[in-house]
């Protein structure tokens, strides 16, 4: 396994982190109060060819490698200091691995040039009485009396719904029988669908997310992505590649912040000394130390198995997703203690990173989801054999 980046992509990485600082991250505590998408910088990301490093070249993309992308994102988490406009940055890139992997040819070719080039995309699993259990959908779609089907179903806390272009909706097709669940995939404007308000949310605020209301959406066979009734194999890939990218991000967005936790400890003196030569001071920064380097070795464990065609793929997503989750909360809570009072202040970017961080332990399948997942993984392969 050959985790070093190349040249290229330490360059890419640079690229990215330069650009958030320049075009993401001014104005983040202003959205933040206000709950506003940086839908201007969105414009300005795709025009600098983000999302065509490893899309085809068949659909006008780079051709190039996994790497290529994850480079470009740990650079934009990195620099941007705008959580939301990275969590909004890592559902589109779901929905464009969706359509790469498992999308026709004339659907690739009908959308993704338009998400790799400003479009905001979004998937649709949640709905009001299922939360993470995605197998337990009710959004339903029935034969329409001229062919195709019409889709009606509710779906809830959805990333970038408010604002998306183009959806990925997770229903059912009870004709098939019992293994019916399918994707669909829409795009705003088409009739009976419609989009709810931008939620009022603790944290992760930039990123707009809401419900998903459809009422007899007419679709066809063009707008099925993957088999029919494979819907939830497709739907489980698609979230584990959502998962190892939450892995790098907090690496990513924790490293940024250490440079200032180091010059707090460094300058700031308590009992005749620095604060860094005090030991439960050291822990702080230690926890988050260890935090980084568990979330993004990990996610980068299960990029590569992604890439090899590895089956511990999605454990190992999991289990970075896990390992960046509680450890983000718990690294963020203990940089803001080292800054005391002012790390409470909400004019710092301490206690945004706290209330943000407290998001991602439930974006793309909760702590207890990972949890569940790993153990049965865990089960499953470690069974004594047969005797």
């Amino acid at each position: 396994m050959n985790l070093t980046w190349t040249p290229e992509q330490l360059a890419r990485r640079e690229k990215y982190r330069a650009f958030g600082r320049t075009a993401v991250a001014p104005g983040a505590e202003d959205r933040d109060a206000t709950g506003d998408f940086h839908r201007s910088a969105w414009k300005e990301l795709a025009a600098s060819q983000f999302w065509l490093s490893h899309v085809s070249t068949d659909v006008g993309g780079h051709g190039g490698t996994l790497w290529d992308f994850l480079a470009n994102l740990e650079g934009l988490a990195t620099g941007a200091e705008d959580s939301g406009f990275v969590l909004s940055a890592v559902a589109h890139a779901g929905l464009i691995h969706v359509l790469s992997e498992h999308g026709t040819p004339e659907q690739q070719r009908r959308i993704i040039p338009a998400l790799t080039g400003g479009a905001l995309g979004a998937t649709a699993a949640t709905e009001p009485q299922g939360g993470s259990h995605v197998a337990a959908v009710a959004t339903t779609a029935r034969p329409a009396a001229h062919g195709g089907w019409t889709l009606t179903g509710h779906k809830s806390h959805i990333t970038n719904a408010p604002a998306a272009d183009h959806l990925l909706i997770v229903g059912r097709m009870p004709e098939l029988g019992k293994r019916d669940i399918t994707l669909f995939v829409v795009e705003r404007g088409r009739a009976g669908l419609s989009t709810g308000d931008h939620e009022h949310l603790l944290g992760q605020r930039t990123s707009p997310t809401g419900p998903i209301y459809l009422q007899d959406v007419a679709v066809t066979d063009d707008d099925i992505v993957g088999e029919p009734g494979n819907g939830l194999a497709t739907l489980y890939s698609f979230l584990a590649f959502d998962r190892l990218m939450y892995g790098i991000v907090v690496a990513a967005q924790l490293e940024a912040a250490l440079p200032g936790a180091i010059a707090r400890i460094t300058d700031r003196h308590a009992f005749g000394s620095p604060l860094a030569e005090h030991q439960m001071i050291q822990d702080k920064l230690v926890t988050a130390r260890t935090t980084i380097e568990s979330s993004r070795h990990l996610a980068y464990a299960a990029a590569d198995a992604l890439i090899r065609g590895d089956d511990r793929f999605s454990v190992l997503a999991s289990c970075a997703k896990l390992a960046a989750s509680e450890g983000g909360v718990h690294s963020a809570l203990e940089l803001m203690q080292i800054f005391g009072h002012s790390g409470y202040e909400r004019t710092q970017p301490h206690e945004r990173r706290l209330r943000d961080a407290v998001a991602i332990r439930i974006a793309g399948g909760t702590t207890e989801m990972q949890k569940k997942n790993i153990f049965k993984d865990t089960a499953e392969r470690f069974a004594p054999a047969a005797t």
